[in-house]
C-alpha cells in the first residue's frame, strides 16, 4: 500500500528535479479535488504565469492533499516545500485573530469586493498584518454567500432556528454567530456532513450552493438564505520571502495573472451559485430567502458575535471603514 507519508515523500523527491536549468518552480498545494472549481482556476493560473514569464516560472499544482492539506500547506510556507496556498480565509484567524474581520457576519459583500479599490486595499491590509510571518496575500476569491440547509426543518424565521444542531466551518466568529441565532454549532469535516445530516446527528448545515447540490443533495430538502450574512472567501497566500527572490518582472507576472482571474471569478461564482440553487429547486427542494425586514432582524441578532470582535480589534474595523469610504462602497 502506498501510504500517505511515502506518497508525500515521493512528491517532494520529484520536486527536487527542476523543470529546466533556468526555470523557477512554484509549488501550489490544495486539499480540494482535481475536479473542484478552485483547482480549475489554479490550473489556469499555472498556464497563465508560464505564458507571461515565457516559461521562467513554472507553477506545479498539487490538488486533493497530494502534498499537504490547506492548513498544513500554510504552515509549510517559508520552508521551501510550498510556495503558495489558497485556503479558506477563516484559516487566517489562526495566524492573526485580527483577520477574523473577513468572517464577520454581514461584513464583506459582493458590492464591496467587486470594487477594485476596496478589494485591493483590503488585500494590502491583510498582507500588512501577516508581514511579520513572512506571508503575503495576493487576493481573495469568492467561495459563496453561505446559507442554511436542513433535512426536515422548513426555516422561515429566527424562531425556527431554536435548538438546531448546525455543522459550521471552524472559527470563533462562525461559532458565536450561530449561537446568537439560538442554535448549537458543531464542527466537523465537510466529508462527514452529508451522512451526519441523513442520520439525524445534526439538523442542518451552514454551506454553499455547491455544498448543497454536490455533497448533500436531496437529503437537505430545505434551504434558508439570509443575503450577505456570511460571504465566505478563499485567500491566495504566498511565501513572501520566496516572492522576493523573484525578479521584478516575474513577481509582476504573478500579480497580473491573479488580477486577471479574480474579478472574473467573483462574477462567475455568483452565476454558478444561481444555477446550482435552481437545479435543487427543480429537483423539489425548497429555497427560501429572507426579505429586507427579516434580514435586519438576523443582522441585529448577529451583532453580539460582531461586538466580540469589534471591541477587541477596533483598529481593523476603523481601517476597513475608512477604506470603504475612500472607495465609495
Amino acid at each position: 500500500m502506498f501510504y500517505p507519508f511515502f506518497r508525500r515523500l515521493a512528491v517532494i523527491c520529484a520536486l527536487a528535479v527542476p523543470v529546466s536549468a533556468s526555470a523557477v518552480e512554484m509549488v501550489l498545494t490544495s486539499e480540494v479535488a482535481a475536479s473542484h472549481w478552485k483547482t480549475q482556476y489554479m490550473n489556469e493560473f499555472a498556464k497563465d504565469v508560464a505564458k507571461r514569464t515565457n516559461g521562467e516560472v513554472q507553477v506545479k499544482v498539487f490538488p486533493a492533499s497530494q502534498l499537504y492539506n490547506d492548513q498544513d500547506g500554510v504552515a509549510a510556507l517559508g520552508t521551501g516545500a510550498v510556495h503558495m496556498v489558497w485556503p479558506v480565509s477563516v484559516r487566517l484567524e489562526t495566524l492573526d485573530a485580527g483577520l477574523g474581520y473577513l468572517n464577520l457576519p454581514f461584513g464583506l459583500s459582493d458590492q464591496k469586493m467587486e470594487n477594485a479599490c476596496f478589494a485591493s486595499g483590503l488585500t494590502d491590509l491583510i498582507s500588512e498584518r501577516l508581514k511579520s510571518r513572512q506571508l503575503q496575500v495576493l487576493g481573495l476569491l469568492r467561495t459563496a454567500d453561505l446559507f442554511f440547509i436542513f433535512r426536515d426543518r422548513d426555516v422561515k424565521s429566527l424562531a425556527d432556528m431554536q435548538g438546531a444542531k448546525l455543522r459550521v466551518t471552524g472559527g470563533r466568529i462562525f461559532l458565536d454567530m450561530v449561537r446568537g441565532f439560538g442554535a448549537s454549532p458543531i464542527s466537523m469535516a465537510a466529508s462527514e456532513m452529508s451522512s451526519a445530516l441523513a442520520q439525524g446527528a445534526i439538523d442542518g448545515v451552514l454551506t454553499s450552493p455547491a455544498g448543497w447540490a454536490e455533497m448533500i443533495g436531496k437529503t437537505g430538502k430545505y434551504a434558508f438564505h439570509v443575503p450577505g450574512m456570511s460571504l465566505a472567501t478563499y485567500a491566495i497566500v504566498v511565501d513572501r520571502g520566496w516572492m522576493e527572490t523573484l525578479s521584478a518582472s516575474q513577481r509582476q507576472a504573478i500579480v497580473d495573472s491573479l488580477n486577471s482571474i479574480i474579478p472574473r471569478q467573483w462574477k462567475e461564482a455568483r452565476a454558478d451559485d444561481a444555477k446550482l440553487v435552481k437545479k435543487m429547486q427543480d429537483e423539489g427542494s425548497v429555497y427560501r430567502v429572507a426579505d429586507e425586514a427579516a434580514s435586519a432582524e438576523w443582522k441585529a441578532r448577529a451583532e453580539a458575535a460582531r461586538k466580540v470582535y469589534t471591541d477587541k480589534y477596533p483598529e481593523v474595523v476603523k481601517q476597513v471603514d475608512e477604506l470603504a469610504k475612500r472607495c465609495g462602497v
